[in-house]
C-alpha cells in the first residue's frame, strides 16, 4: 500500500501556471469520488508560501455552513479575531476575504462545492456578483471542487449557470491510466498490475487498498471477500447513490449491465420496470454508464471496479458475512479473472495506442472504438462482425486491433479469424495491432506481415514491439 503522492504531474503544472499569473484567478476541478481531487489540491497548496483557506462543505443547514466557513476563513487570515467577529451572510464573509486578498496572494479552496450550493441555492449568484464586482480586482486564487459530476456539469459549468465564464481553468480529473496505476504496484508482475488496474478502475483510493507486500490473490480476498474489506456493500453505495434519492433501481441497472444486459429493453426486463429512461440518463450523466451508438444503442459500465463487484461479489454477500468469502472466490471467481479482464485489456490497448499515436510508426488517431456490425459474407449470408479496436482519424479507418488476455498464445486460429473479419471493413490497408498477454505462436510471428505484435511487457515499456517486415 502506498501513502505517498504519485502522478498528476500534468494537473499540478497546469495549476501552477494559473497560480503564477498575477491578479484574480478561478479554477474549477471536478471528477468522480475517490479519484484524488482533494489530495491533488492539497499537494498543490503545500507547495505555495501563501495564506490558504480550506473549507469542505458538508450536508448541513445554511447557518451552520456559514459558521463553519467563517471559522475556516478566520483561522487562515485572522486567527486573533476568532470569537470576536462574526458574519451574518456569505456576502459579508466573501467581502472580508476579498479585502484581505487585495494586499497579498491568498488561496481560497471550497471542497465538495455541490453540498454548499444545494443547501444555499443563492450562493452561486452571490459568488457571481462578488467575482464580477470585487474579487476581479484582488490577488485571490479561488478553487471550487466537486464530486457530483452531473451537478458540476449542469449547475456550475453549463452556459446557463451563474458562474459560467468566470473560471480561468476547468479541470476534469480522470482515473489513472494503466501505466500510472502501475506506479503504485512496483512489486507486482505486469499481469498482476493489469489485473489491479481492472479491479480498481485506476481510482487512487482503490489502488491504495492493495498492499503489494501481500500476494495479489490475498489482497483480492481481503478487500472484496472479507468482513471489513474496503469494497463492501456500504462502500459501493457511496459510489452509486451519491447523486440519487432511490438507489435500488440504479443498483439494479448497474447489475444488469455488468452481467451482460446492455440494451435498453434487456435492462428494463432485468430490472422489472417499464420506463428506465430517467435513471439511465442520470447514470450516463454521472459517467457511471456510457451509451454507445450502433444499429441498436447499448450501454457499458465506465467503472470496471463496479463491474467486478456486481458480477462476482454482490451475489456472495451472505457468504462473505458468514466468513466463507475466500471459499467463494476460490471456487467461483478465480477461474474467471481472465474473462473479466478481456474488456479491461481492450481499454489498456486503447490507452497504449493513444499514448503512441503519431509516433513509432503508429498512425495519428482521433478516436478508437470497438466495432459491431452485420455484413453479407461471400456466400451471401448475414454474418455478425465484432472487432475489439477500430482506430480512426476523422471517418477514415487507419488501424484495426485485437486483444487477448489469456494464458494461451495468440495462435493460427486467432490470427486467421481476425484477418477474415478485416476484409469486411471499409478500410484500405489499415495497420493491424495484436495485443496478447501470453505472446504469439511461431505461426503468427512468421505470418503477421505488416502487423504490430504487442505483448504485456511491451505495453509496460519493457522490450520492443515486434514489427514484421
Amino acid at each position: 500500500m502506498q501513502d505517498d503522492f504519485r502522478g498528476r504531474s500534468t494537473e499540478l503544472r497546469i495549476l501552477d501556471t494559473k497560480f503564477n499569473k498575477s491578479g484574480f484567478a478561478m479554477a474549477i476541478l471536478y471528477g468522480r469520488r475517490r479519484i484524488g481531487k482533494t489530495r491533488l489540491i492539497n499537494k498543490f497548496i503545500s507547495s505555495k508560501k501563501c495564506k490558504t483557506i480550506s473549507f469542505t462543505a458538508v450536508e448541513r443547514g445554511e447557518s451552520e455552513l456559514l459558521l463553519m466557513m467563517t471559522e475556516s476563513v478566520l483561522m487562515a487570515l485572522a486567527p486573533e479575531l476568532r470569537g470576536e467577529i462574526s458574519f451574518n451572510s456569505f456576502e459579508k464573509l466573501f467581502d472580508f476575504v476579498g479585502k484581505q486578498a487585495e494586499k497579498e496572494r491568498i488561496i481560497f479552496f471550497i471542497d465538495e462545492y455541490p453540498y454548499l450550493a444545494k443547501e444555499c441555492p443563492h450562493i452561486q449568484s452571490i459568488l457571481q456578483k462578488e467575482i464580477d464586482t470585487k474579487w476581479k480586482k484582488t490577488k485571490l486564487f479561488f478553487i471550487i471542487c466537486g464530486s457530483l459530476v452531473g451537478f458540476m456539469k449542469d449547475e456550475v459549468l453549463a452556459e446557463s449557470a451563474p458562474l459560467h465564464g468566470r473560471s480561468d481553468l476547468e479541470l476534469k480529473l480522470r482515473p489513472f491510466n494503466y501505466l500510472e496505476t502501475a506506479e503504485f504496484l512496483n512489486a507486482y508482475t505486469n499481469e498482476e498490475k493489469a489485473i489491479c488496474y481492472g479491479l480498481t478502475n485506476g481510482v487512487a483510493k482503490y489502488i491504495e487498498q492493495f498492499d503489494t507486500r501481500l500476494p495479489l490473490e490475498e489482497n483480492i480476498i481481503n478487500q472484496f471477500y472479507s468482513i471489513g474489506g474496503y469494497f463492501s456493500e456500504e462502500q459501493i453505495k457511496t459510489v452509486i447513490t451519491n447523486e440519487r434519492q432511490n438507489p435500488a433501481i440504479y443498483n439494479s441497472i448497474i447489475s444488469a449491465v455488468a452481467t451482460g444486459h446492455t440494451k435498453n429493453s434487456e435492462i428494463a426486463t432485468y430490472v422489472g420496470a417499464d420506463d428506465i429512461t430517467y435513471p439511465l440518463k442520470v447514470l450516463t450523466k454521472a459517467e457511471i454508464l456510457e451509451k454507445r451508438m450502433s444499429k441498436k444503442p447499448y450501454y457499458v459500465l465506465n467503472d470496471s471496479m463496479l463491474e467486478f463487484y456486481f458480477r462476482y461479489v454482490n451475489r456472495a454477500t451472505s457468504l462473505i458475512n458468514a466468513e466463507k468469502g475466500s471459499l467463494y472466490f476460490q471456487s467461483e471467481v478465480k477461474g474467471h479473472i481472465h474473462t473479466f479482464m478481456g474488456k479491461i485489456f481492450e481499454k489498456m490497448a486503447k490507452e497504449y495506442l493513444m499514448m503512441h499515436a503519431g509516433t513509432e510508426g503508429f498512425p495519428l488517431l482521433t478516436d478508437i472504438t470497438d466495432f459491431q456490425d452485420s455484413v453479407i459474407d461471400e456466400d451471401n449470408r448475414p454474418r455478425q462482425i465484432e472487432i475489439d479496436l477500430l482506430g480512426k482519424n476523422g471517418k477514415t479507418i487507419l488501424l484495426v486491433g485485437e486483444c487477448k488476455f489469456k494464458n494461451a498464445q495468440f495462435d493460427m486460429e486467432d490470427y486467421e479469424k481476425l484477418m477474415d473479419k478485416i476484409k469486411y471493413l471499409p478500410a484500405s490497408n489499415p495497420l493491424v495491432c495484436i495485443f496478447s498477454l501470453a505472446g504469439f505462436s511461431e505461426y503468427v510471428r512468421e505470418k503477421a506481415k505488416n502487423c504490430r505484435l504487442i505483448g504485456i511487457d511491451e505495453m509496460y515499456g519493457k522490450g520492443e514491439v515486434q514489427r514484421e517486415a
